[in-house]
């Protein structure tokens, strides 16, 4: 079964308890939590009493995380080029926020650098061979988020850096829609990262980059071609967690229709009982 989960950033105006009774209520599977210096798990404040809470309203509504994400806080390969051992101390707490909630995954950001892509991959390998073998260690998996205008955004150089850093630990979050405005196809970008896919996201979309523009998934005119997208992750047996990726200021109702949008689909394709 391939799961339905929602990236918390799309109700970053609202407080954490709201949204995870907000998903139980409306079937979700699963949350992909904001964490950073402003967001729904708050990384510059006492972590116990946050977690306390969070885990209790997982449990009361049936809700799994399905990642942890970085939010507020720079991307990667600016934030060491800043300060290396304060880029690996974030994701660090990343990583132990994520044991406490039980998630498998921890998301990053790979960013730029106005100096070139060079300077930026190399700063990007250095600060995450050191990431990578804890998150080894602690049975996580480090997940490039492959972003257009990053230095990370196709699905060949989510496979270089993979390559380059040579961690088992590093893996690929597969932002479909961020492949498919920059021309790639939706069924081939999921074959060709497919051995290392370990969560998803998904945003309707109309248009291509540079003019996209994003709305809810599943709303009037998407453009995405979702179902190429699930049925190549059925082919290769995902069963973990597609995380609707939305914005605060997206329709109220964002994810009412995603929900409705993404199951229908998947239970037509028999991904989803």
């Amino acid at each position: 079964m391939i799961g339905i989960s929602l990236h918390s950033g799309a109700f970053v105006d609202k407080p954490l308890p709201w949204v995870i009774e907000h998903l139980g209520s409306l079937g979700y599977d699963g949350i992909e939590i904001v964490c950073g210096p402003t967001a729904h798990i708050r990384t510059g404040e006492p972590l116990e009493p946050q977690l306390d809470d969070a885990k209790r309203l997982l449990a009361e509504n049936n809700l799994k995380v399905a990642a942890i994400n970085p939010y507020t806080h720079p991307s990667m390969a600016p934030s060491a080029k800043q300060d290396r051992e304060e880029t690996i101390a974030f994701w660090s707490q990343l990583m132990d926020i994520a044991v406490e909630l039980g998630a498998r995954n921890v998301n990053f950001l790979p960013g730029w650098l106005p100096d070139g892509d060079r300077e930026a991959w190399q700063i990007l390998i250095d600060v995450l061979k050191p990431l990578a073998k804890r998150a080894d260690g602690m049975g996580l998996n480090l997940a490039i988020h492959n972003h257009e205008g990053q230095i990370v955004d196709s699905p060949d150089k989510c496979l270089l850096l993979i390559e380059q850093v040579g961690s088992p630990a590093l893996k690929v979050l597969c932002d479909i829609t961020n492949f498919h405005i920059l021309g790639g196809d939706v069924a081939q970008a999921v074959k060709r990262v497919g051995p290392y896919i370990v969560h998803c996201h998904e945003k309707g979309v109309k248009g291509k980059y540079p003019f996209n523009e994003f709305i809810v998934v599943g709303d009037e005119g998407d453009e995405l071609p979702i179902d190429d997208f699930y049925a190549a992750l059925g082919r290769l047996g995902y069963d973990a967690y597609v995380s609707m990726e939305g914005f605060s200021w997206m329709r109220d109702d964002k994810a009412v229709i995603a929900y409705n949008a993404m199951s229908e689909r998947l239970r037509a394709l028999n991904l989803r009982p």
